[in-house]
């Protein structure tokens, strides 16, 4: 637990006071902004790979539920509060009118945070009733280490002409908001799915025991 605290402690220092200090008004690039929305799922999903040694593979549908409530709760209201902390150090910092991203694109971020969040603690609670605590979590990181991939080697095996429209496209805050609405809509019907998916199991365990 005092190991853990810690670390949340570090990224709120790391990305809530020393980056916008160091990026300066650039910090509200709406890119960057939107960046901060992948921190929930990051905090939510090792967090979520502990279900199985916590309630074990016959533990009641109500118990991981309430479980998975608690560490969305915990991983996005981090996220929430480390952005909120960004914004502040940084007005704080630069002086003058106080900036803020707009609502309108703050509010899409953070669902779009919610809903993979959500996503991703229900994907943990399934593959939690199939394997180990240690094994779900190297299938999350997996995941998530594909994912950056992706990002990271995409642009050079797109031609060049493509990359650039696709950087040109999600550059604006408008591109950016329309994209995190759709991805809140995609993560909320995966994560009825996977709900459907752990219920089923959860009686199936039921009748078993």
């Amino acid at each position: 637990m005092a190991r853990q605290a810690l670390v949340v402690l570090i990224v709120v220092i790391v990305f809530g006071i020393l980056m916008p200090l160091y990026k300066g008004t650039g910090f509200l690039d709406p890119r960057i902004i939107a960046a901060y929305s992948l921190l929930a799922p990051l905090f939510v999903a090792p967090a979520s790979a502990e279900l199985a040694s916590n309630y074990g593979k016959d533990a009641p549908a109500s118990g991981i539920l309430t479980r998975i409530g608690i560490i969305v709760a915990w991983g996005w209201g981090i996220t929430v509060v480390i952005l909120a902390t960004a914004i502040v150090t940084l007005n704080l910092a630069r002086g003058g009118a106080f900036a803020v991203p707009p609502l309108e694109f703050i509010s899409a971020i953070l669902a779009f945070s919610l809903t993979a969040s959500i996503a991703i603690a229900i994907l943990g609670a399934v593959l939690a009733g199939r394997f180990s605590a240690a094994q779900v979590k190297a299938i999350l990181r997996s995941g998530f280490l594909i994912f950056l991939l992706a990002l990271v080697f995409a642009p050079r095996l797109l031609p060049g002409r493509v990359t650039l429209a696709v950087f040109d496209h999600f550059s604006t805050r408008r591109a950016l908001t329309h994209l995190a609405w759709e991805a809140f809509a995609a993560c909320a019907a995966i994560a009825a799915v996977l709900l459907l998916l752990l219920l089923k199991s959860a009686r199936g365990g039921a009748r078993t025991a």
